[in-house]
């Protein structure tokens, strides 16, 4: 029997056929890419068809103001930046000083508008520090950054966030290893993402209506965590 094609056949074949030649032919996207790799930055980012999925979401809400906890050299702020209107305002968060720099090298090259702004530094401490914007609440919220601290962030995600905005949470499914138990898989990382649902669990629906999306593609099994903010 003929082995059938891999997810990230898939995805090739369907990447040139899908993407909106706003992204797929704007050239700032892939330099993105090549600069975070000659730079020594992970290549760990969204996919491009992933990208394309969170500025659909975004112009799908109406999306004006955008928070995002994890820059790393700022592809999925890219995509998220050009889901917005001129008079929008995007947020991002970075550890890390040299992602952060590459970042915003990367945002002048790619001219994008409106400008991202960067804050430095860990993600919970300046969650805890931002207000909401002035002109109103974020309406989307994008996590991707380290998972042990998934919780944390949601929390503060959610206190930033208007009543019928989104939280998208990243990396949610971790190869499936998320329903395996504590004892066979210790993995902080997958353990973060147990203690999100744990707490979505117990939340009963008060406070979010939330989703898991399984994804498989160029990123292997992974998955979005999607929640719905119910309340103010």
């Amino acid at each position: 029997m003929r082995p059938g094609p891999t997810a990230g056949q898939v995805d090739a074949y369907l990447a040139p056929k899908l993407l909106h030649p706003s992204y797929g032919a704007d050239p700032a996207l892939p330099a993105i890419q090549s600069r975070a790799l000659e730079a020594g930055i992970p290549p760990i980012s969204v996919s491009p068809l992933q990208g394309q999925f969170l500025s659909i979401l975004a112009l799908s809400i109406g999306a004006e103001r955008i928070l995002e906890v994890g820059t790393l050299a700022g592809y999925s702020t890219a995509f998220l930046s050009k889901a917005l209107p001129g008079h929008g305002q995007i947020d991002t968060l970075e550890l890390d000083p040299h992602h952060a720099a590459v970042a915003q090298e990367n945002f002048l090259n790619a001219d994008l508008f409106p400008f991202p702004t960067i804050h430095v530094g860990p993600a919970l401490e300046t969650l805890k520090r931002l207000e909401k914007p002035a002109e109103g609440a974020y309406d989307l919220v994008f996590i991707d950054a380290d998972k042990e601290g998934t919780l944390g962030y949601v929390k503060e995600g959610l206190r930033l966030l208007r009543k019928g905005g989104v939280v998208v949470v990243d990396n949610a499914v971790r190869s499936g290893r998320i329903a395996l138990s504590r004892e066979e898989e210790p993995s902080p990382n997958v353990d973060g993402m147990r203690r999100l649902y744990d707490w979505i669990e117990q939340d009963g629906g008060r406070t979010v209506l939330a989703n898991v999306t399984q994804t498989v593609g160029a990123k292997s099994w992974d998955g979005f965590a999607i929640l719905y903010k119910l309340v103010e």
